[in-house]
């Protein structure tokens, strides 16, 4: 098995430890004024980040994380009311068919039953982004190894080090997904289309993540976006995927409950499901190159009238 993010090793108590640490630096910048927040920002980005005038869109995301309490928010980023919030939008049956098999969901590791689930799954928390493990017919589970790392998962909150609120209102929860497979055996493509206002913004291919990977932006026509944000080799842009149209028209319909959101797929050429929305996009800390399109896309980003709720 692969476990996708790895936490350090600690004991119950060093979890316990941690947390407090966290919870406290937590609370600490809030009432300072997010110095530590916006350093790492300036770090990453390259300058100083206004999130109370923002004006590009990691500004804009970083003004999302301080200032909007949403509360349909905690809703769609959690994996598992995920589900009922599709059915709501799309119907039980458009819903259904976009959705990745849901083979268990539980608050206890341990009343996993590893024998009854087929070769290749997921394990999943719903609270978080990137704590997953992969099993596969040729790398099978080590059961005690994936029950510890989900009793960690539940035992930590997801969300402070970055102050992306949303994940800390969830249920904390397991989830066991069925195993999308994409060309040559592995893990199937992700699409990630960043809506504003409804309409796509850009896409992102991630194109082989886990082994040769690159990143494809595109627009609506997939045309590829003369940009990148991650320091990855470029290849030539593939052909356009064959279920990409329908993939943005749910995008689209999913974009108008927001001012911006990502919808994120993952597909093969001949399925595609929804695998989660995200709110944050990297943390509001992901430079664009050229930096000019930071601006572009925040310009395209109206937010919501929320002075009440600045502090």
């Amino acid at each position: 098995m692969k476990i996708q993010q790895p936490l350090r090793p600690r004991s119950a108590f060093g979890d316990w430890l941690h947390e407090a640490k966290i919870s406290a630096r937590y609370h600490l910048d809030g009432m300072t004024g997010y110095p530590r927040l916006l350093k790492q920002a300036e770090r990453r980005l390259g300058y100083r980040p206004d999130h109370r005038n923002p004006k590009t869109f990691n500004e804009k995301i970083l003004w999302r994380k301080l200032h909007d309490r949403n509360p349909l928010f905690p809703i769609v980023s959690d994996k598992v009311r995920l589900h009922d919030y599709l059915r709501d939008i799309l119907g039980a049956d458009r819903a259904q068919a976009i959705l990745p098999d849901l083979l268990l969901v539980t608050d206890d590791p341990d009343s996993i039953d590893f024998a009854t689930l087929p070769a290749d799954y997921v394990i999943k928390s719903n609270h978080a982004s990137g704590w997953n493990i992969f099993v596969r017919a040729d790398d099978p589970v080590d059961e005690a190894r994936a029950r510890q790392e989900c009793k960690r998962w539940l035992r930590l909150s997801y969300g402070k080090l970055k102050r992306e609120d949303a994940y800390l209102h969830i249920p904390r929860r397991i989830m066991i997904e069925g195993w999308m497979e994409g060309p040559g055996g592995r893990p199937a493509d992700d699409f990630k289309m960043n809506m504003i206002g409804g309409k796509l913004a850009f896409g992102m291919w991630a194109d082989d993540r886990f082994g040769d990977f690159t990143q494809h932006y595109v627009d609506g026509d997939f045309r590829r976006l003369a940009f990148r944000t991650k320091d990855v080799a470029l290849r030539d842009l593939p052909p356009k995927p064959r279920l990409f149209d329908e993939m943005l028209a749910v995008a689209e319909e999913l974009g108008r409950q927001f001012d911006s959101v990502r919808v994120d797929f993952m597909f093969t050429e001949d399925r595609f499901v929804l695998n989660e929305l995200t709110l944050y996009k990297d943390s509001g800390m992901d430079p664009f190159r050229p930096e000019r399109y930071d601006r572009e896309f925040g310009d395209l980003w109206h937010l919501p009238n929320l002075d009440d709720q600045i502090r």
